[in-house]
This record gives structure tokens, sequence and C-alpha cells, in this order.
């Protein structure tokens, strides 16, 4: 089943204004002054499709906002019975609930991913899509992200990750102790900001 707004609704003009409240509240731990534009969730959901090519599982997606993410996903068909999305904001989840039919909404800090997700009842993710801002983010709270995200995912399956920076949103000593591959997409210049789309895989091998 779709999701119950479309990008020009009612619903997603609410999520904007709901967004920049909340970015006026706390700008540090949002990355951006505006969501996600269409054609950065485009970017990401095609990266995203690519991801989970002949992977099982849910797409999981974390940091999920008011939801401009989530509605390219599932543009881009990704069944909402196979989505899952992580939210730590109580408002926001809320506002999740009342705009996504389908997906399943998750209250919970991205920090404690495996554990969510055992909570949850769901095996191995195909992906995990990330909206979060890494960059902005203490060390050890990225530390702690990124180290969860590749305990719940099973080798060869990808972060999907963008980032406004210069430089992969996961950092150099961290992508080398877990053993990442990095791959950047092309810079989404008519975004605003412009940004860049990666993907993080521990190789199969490794």
């Amino acid at each position: 089943m779709p999701p119950t707004e479309s990008p020009g609704s009612a619903g997603s003009r609410a999520g904007t204004v709901l967004f920049l409240k909340r970015w006026l509240r706390r700008p540090f731990a949002i990355g951006s002054v505006v969501p996600s534009g269409r054609l950065l969730g485009e970017a990401i959901a095609r990266a995203t499709l690519a991801a989970i090519d002949g992977h099982a599982g849910t797409v999981v997606e974390l940091g999920a906002g008011t939801g401009p993410v989530t509605r390219a996903l599932l543009a881009a068909g990704i069944p909402t019975n196979r989505l899952a999305v992580v939210e730590r904001e109580p408002e926001l989840v809320a506002f999740l609930r009342r705009h996504f039919v389908g997906p399943r909404i998750v209250e919970g800090d991205a920090i404690h991913l495996p554990r969510l997700l055992r909570e949850e009842g769901l095996s191995a993710p195909a992906a995990i899509v990330s909206s979060l801002p890494l960059l902005s983010l203490p060390a050890e709270v990225v530390n702690g992200i990124v180290h969860g995200i590749f305990e719940a995912l099973p080798r060869g399956a990808a972060l999907v990750q963008f980032t406004y920076g210069p430089n992969p949103p996961v950092p150099r000593a961290l992508r080398d102790r877990l053993q990442l591959v990095a791959t950047p997409g092309r810079r989404i210049w008519r975004n605003v900001p412009p940004a860049v789309v990666w993907t993080f895989r521990r190789p199969e091998g490794a």
C-alpha cells in the first residue's frame, strides 16, 4: 500500500513545517535546515534498490524525521511490508504513524539498533538507509551507531548514507576498523545543500 500522502500534499507540507520547528529547537541535532529534497530522496532510493539486489530481508531506515526518504523508498517500489522505519523522537514517530500506512514505525535510538531489531522480531536487514547527521554527532555516538549497523547487517549488505560534506560520512579510522568499502555516488548539485549518497559494505570474504 502506498503512503497516505504525496510529496506535494498537505501532509508533506506539514512535515516541512514540523521539521523546521524542530531544527530551530535543536539545530545541531539535525543535519540541515530543510528536509531531504526530492532529487536526493530519489538518489537514496536508487542506491537502496541497487544495494538490496539479491538480499532478502527488511530495509531499515534510520532517522526518518518527517519521512521524505520514506516516501522516496516507497515510490521507488520497496513494498510497505518490507520497510521498517526507526525514529527516536516521539513527536516525529507520531507524525510518521499518522502519515504512513504499512511500514513498521519503530520508536527508538539508532545507537541501540541490534536490540531494537531483535525486539521487533526482524532478522538480518537487506540494507540500512541512514539520514542521521553523522558528521555533526560526537565521535563515540558515531562509533556506537556504525558498529551497531554492521553488527545487524550481514556481510555484503550495505549501509546507504548521504552527506552534505566533501568527505565520507563514516570516518576513515572507523572504516578501516570495520573493513568497510566506501562507494560514493555523484554529487547532487541541485539539492539544497548539494549532497552525495554513499554506500558502505563489509565484503563477504573480509
